[in-house]
């Protein structure tokens, strides 16, 4: 008898009644019946203590089912960062790049290696990410912009705001009534400077090689014999450093001028079979391709040749790009010495010809920086950054802190980085970015991959037991089970970003366009190939 438990939802509602006619039989206290309204009011008063005494009995029992119904984490703990969390990171202070907001706070990645971005087609990675990096990094910063609208969109903004010198590199006269006259770059100056420097010559070969690979690539088929090739590059390195040594400032439209006439190329290697030029590195590289001439395979010596030559046709002096290549109206080192955007800008209807140009302007860019390792930081934007290529790219990330290179890398897939690069690059890729900022992606591979990057939690799974026949009792049982943070097909449908930084938890955040921030969206320019402004809604005022 002692071990009965009253159900105290009856103490409870006989309390109430009791207790509410007390209070309607207040007015009988100084009349006959005030004996009705004290026994209710003492009725209410018992009825409430045993309720308190049955809800003090039924407290460990509550206790116990709080305990067994929370998950106890023993099969995954992630879960995404709470406000407090973004806080003390310092994600809040308006210091580098505009991420997205979480709840309704404005969130900042500030980094000082490299970052990645990604974002499929349409995603919306231009005017949530790279337009605002435009808008607030005030950091010297080096823009490959393939379609040219990016110069126009946030030149005079960088400009005015930011005060800074802006250049445009522009062959193809892209939007030349907005933006003006083209800068021009020689890339060949490096090896110039190779030459001209007595502690630098030892570098004039290996950066000579360095360019011919950039011209004439690997190609994306792994199993090609790369003879072919290597023997085409030896020709491209040998009419780079003999120019350089002979004339002095050279052009890539002096080479291919050199390289097309057989008759010239032979006797400029003759004339450098008789130096002494790089402890006679010149004169050896000279013999080895006169043996060819006079011994080889013509055959096979002209296949080599008509490789080099293909590799320099578009910088032909009849072309746009020679102009371009002709000399040099800056150096990339500038970004060091002052407040500078430079805009490099391509023809997105001729990538097969811009493609290499872009590459070998962003190494020639890398190169400059890194033998220049001052104090102010470099900003390299590579938005779409798989069209061009950069062959030691995935290397240049694990150096780019000690240099005060920032390197962001805006992808639309990650297959488009394994295409160029190789697999291997990918997981270095991965690991030497500082910051992730995931857009979406419609890639299946890389949605089960964020997933995995997001990790598991654990919930409460309920599982029923209807025993062996219709007239067993149904009994419920509780366990743990591990669930994905976000599983592949949630990462692909989220309307929202999701920001790695470091060793933090994953923060989900809102994607903001330029146009719906204060005062950005006055300040941006318009994009020629819309021709009218994008507007939107007011979110966030800065």
């Amino acid at each position: 008898m002692g071990g009965a438990r009253r159900n105290p939802a009856g103490s409870a509602l006989i309390a109430g009644l009791c207790a509410w006619g007390a209070w309607e039989t207040r007015h009988w206290l100084h009349t006959d019946f005030q004996l009705y309204h004290w026994a209710l009011l003492a009725i209410a008063a018992l009825e409430g203590l045993a309720l308190a005494v049955a809800l003090l009995r039924l407290l460990p029992a509550l206790i116990v089912r709080w305990i067994i119904r929370k998950p106890q984490k023993r099969t995954g703990r992630a879960r995404w960062a709470t406000r407090r969390e973004v806080r003390r990171a310092g994600l809040r202070k308006r210091k580098g790049v505009l991420a997205g907001l979480h709840s309704t706070n404005p969130i900042f990645v500030n980094i000082e290696s490299a970052g990645l971005v990604l974002s499929p087609a349409g995603g919306g990675k231009t005017v949530t990410f790279v337009v605002p990096a435009l808008c607030h990094d005030a950091t010297s910063m080096l823009v490959p912009d393939v379609k040219g609208t990016l110069a126009c969109m946030t030149a005079d903004l960088r400009r005015e705001r930011h005060g800074h010198d802006v250049l445009y590199v522009n062959p193809a006269g892209r939007f030349a009534d907005r933006l003006g006259i083209s800068a021009r770059y020689n890339p060949l100056q490096i090896l110039v400077d190779d030459w001209n420097n007595e502690s630098q010559r030892s570098l004039l070969l290996t950066d000579a090689r360095e360019m011919a690979k950039k011209l004439h690539p690997d190609s994306p088929k792994q199993r090609e014999d790369p003879y072919w090739r290597n023997g085409a590059r030896k020709f491209l390195v040998f009419a780079f450093v003999y120019l350089v040594i002979i004339r002095g400032h050279p052009t890539l439209a002096d080479a291919l001028g050199l390289l097309s006439d057989s008759g010239h190329l032979q006797q400029a290697l003759r004339e450098a079979e008789a130096t002494n030029h790089l402890d006679g590195d010149l004169a050896r590289l000279a013999t080895d391709l006169l043996t060819k001439f006079d011994e080889g395979d013509r055959r096979q010596l002209e296949s080599f040749r008509e490789g080099a030559v293909q590799s320099l046709e578009e910088f032909s002096h009849s072309g746009e790009l020679a102009e371009s290549t002709s000399h040099c109206d800056f150096r990339f080192s500038d970004l060091r010495k002052k407040k500078l955007t430079i805009y490099l800008i391509a023809d997105p209807t001729r990538m097969s010809i811009y493609e290499r140009w872009l590459g070998l302007l962003s190494w020639c860019a890398l190169t400059e920086l890194i033998r220049k390792p001052e104090k102010r930081p470099v900003v390299l934007m590579l938005d779409e950054a798989t069209n061009l290529r950069i062959d030691n790219l995935p290397s240049m990330l694990t150096l780019t802190r000690e240099f005060k290179i920032v390197i962001w890398v805006v992808l639309q897939e990650l297959e488009e980085w394994v295409r160029l690069y190789g697999p291997e690059s990918l997981q270095t890729l991965l690991s030497q970015t500082e910051v992730k900022l995931i857009m979406g992606t419609r890639s299946f591979k890389t949605c089960q991959l964020i997933s995995n990057m997001l990790g598991q939690t654990t919930i409460k799974t309920r599982s029923h037991n209807t025993g062996r026949s219709l007239f067993d009792s149904v009994s419920a049982s509780l366990q743990d089970a591990p669930v994905p943070l976000l599983s592949p097909d949630e990462v692909r449908r989220t309307e929202d970003s999701i920001l790695f930084v470091r060793n933090l938890r994953p923060i989900r955040l809102a994607k903001v366009g330029y146009h719906e921030v204060r005062p950005w969206s006055k300040w941006v320019g318009i994009n020629p190939l819309f021709g009218k402004p994008y507007k939107g809604k007011t979110r966030l005022r800065l």
